[in-house]
């Protein structure tokens, strides 16, 4: 047991090594000589007695593997060998398990299996685990995609906001360049380290992909977040195809869904983005058309005609896509935007005039007492989506909202602190847009891309000025243009 411990602790060293290429050359060695050992019918004996002289947080390599042997060989009592798991996956040195992610992997499988923790806490173990790994959130895993499930089937979104709330950028087993920095260098992006080959994330397929984003805006929905809804909803519709003409299944199910997320969130039907590909626009419009319809009516229409749309098109169907709640939703907040859309014209106006000029989409008509409207206005600033209050004046006259200022006009302290945010963002942003720019660099289509563009706009400036030129002979000669150019 003695000289298990002794290996075991031997890595990181008392001393701290002087150098990444040190660093990586010892930590590659140590988890050579720790899977060796793993193996041994010793290693297994001594795994759970060994596990409390092995600091999680220090040892991080060695500790991973004794816990995988502690609970093959069943060493442990359960209640014990979870502490420790928990304990492990909340304080592991992230460098040394870019060593170990196979082993790593192990962990993260016992927590999307199910069975080993309660599915909250399976939730925010792996939430940890992720973002102690890659803090930027940039890279999307495998296990992205386990927790977006695992969250989303058992009603469990809170705890893995912190990875949902992230936006992807990169993607593992993506063409890029050849990264010659050590596994260990502390300015080597997430991307270059989280890779199949690693063991840190399984193989991905598109279908993997728009998955992820699809759940994800379901659980934004979930929370009644529209905004994010919105946006992880359109990474789906825009997800780029090879040929131009394909458009999964799935895609189709989010455009649909980010039509009616875009009408509580706006007031209107959104656009799709100009870089949605050609095949999934086509698709978009022909199967698409009862949601484009409801958008129309939304926006155009009156109550009545939103109504007669929803009836036409009957529950059922909106049922049978899973999207008869965010439908009923849309019915309801009809009148909301009616209420909101009367900032247009009116600072002040009465809840009896806003009883009288707008109506329920439900019913087709006006709310019928002027304290269903009140708390229908009252419920508004209370979720926050209305910026204003009811006043009721001394003298007992009727009762009035009152819109606030909208954010155009912030205050000094508010324009400070929303630029403070602005330029944590940038500073957030900035690893990720040089990890970009460094891969795209060594990338053939990107440079082969750049050149044929280099090519045009080359070309493009040759005809203008040849036919400045041209311009100048023919029109301008006599008037002097050519002695002032």
């Amino acid at each position: 047991m003695d000289h298990l411990a002794s290996a075991l602790l031997d890595f990181p060293p008392a001393g701290a090594l002087p150098d990444d290429d040190r660093y990586n050359w010892a930590a590659k060695s140590h988890s050579e000589k720790v899977d060796q050992l793993a193996v041994t019918q010793s290693f297994k004996e001594f795994a759970a007695q060994l596990l409390d002289h092995v600091d999680p947080a220090l040892n991080s390599i060695s500790h991973l593997s004794l816990l995988i042997a502690a609970r093959s060989a069943n060493s442990l009592p359960q209640a014990e060998l979870l502490a420790k798991i928990s304990i492990f996956l909340s304080t592991f040195d992230a460098r040394q398990i870019r060593y170990a992610g196979k082993a790593f992997s192990v962990l993260l499988d016992w927590l999307v299996g199910g069975t080993l923790f309660p599915a909250s806490v399976a939730v925010e173990l792996l939430t940890t685990a992720l973002l102690r790994l890659d803090p930027t959130g940039s890279v999307l895993t495998s296990y992205h995609v386990a927790l977006v499930k695992l969250a989303f089937d058992t009603d469990n979104v809170e705890h893995a906001l912190p990875v949902l709330e992230k936006n992807v950028v990169f993607y593992p087993g993506a063409k890029g360049q050849l990264e010659t920095r050590p596994l260990c260098a502390l300015d080597l992006p997430p991307v270059s380290y989280i890779t199949i080959e690693s063991g840190l994330t399984k193989q991905l397929s598109s279908g993997d992909v728009l998955q992820y984003d699809l759940l994800r805006g379901l659980c934004f929905i979930q929370r009644r977040s529209w905004a994010q809804a919105l946006d992880a909803l359109e990474r789906v519709i825009t997800y780029p195809a090879r040929d131009n003409h394909s458009c999964s299944k799935i895609m189709v199910e989010a455009h649909n869904k980010w039509m009616l997320v875009g009408l509580l969130l706006n007031g209107k039907a959104p656009t799709l983005p100009s870089h949605t590909a050609g095949g999934a626009q086509k698709a978009f419009s022909t199967l698409g058309k009862p949601y484009q319809a409801i958008g129309k009516a939304f926006e155009e229409s009156t109550a009545e005609s939103l109504k007669t749309e929803f009836e036409s098109v009957g529950p059922q169907f909106f049922s049978e896509e899973n999207n008869l709640n965010l439908m009923r939703l849309v019915m309801q907040h009809y009148q909301r935007w009616q209420i909101l859309n009367l900032r247009r014209v009116y600072t002040k106006i009465s809840l009896e005039q806003i009883r009288a000029r707008t109506q329920s989409a439900e019913t087709a008509a006006p709310l019928v007492t002027e304290a269903e409207i009140q708390a229908l206005v009252q419920q508004m600033i209370d979720e926050g989506m209305l910026s204003g209050v009811i006043e009721r004046p001394a003298d007992g006259g009727p009762a009035y909202l009152a819109f606030h200022e909208t954010d155009d006009e912030l205050s000094e302290t508010d324009f400070a602190q929303k630029m403070a945010r602005t330029a944590q963002q940038l500073a957030e942003l900035e690893p990720l847009v040089k990890a970009t720019n460094e891969r795209l660099g060594t990338n053939r289509e990107f440079v082969r891309f750049l050149v044929t563009q280099q090519k045009k706009d080359k070309d493009a400036r040759r005809d203008y000025d040849l036919s400045f030129l041209n311009q100048v002979e023919d029109e301008d000669l006599m008037t002097g243009v050519v002695a002032g150019f």
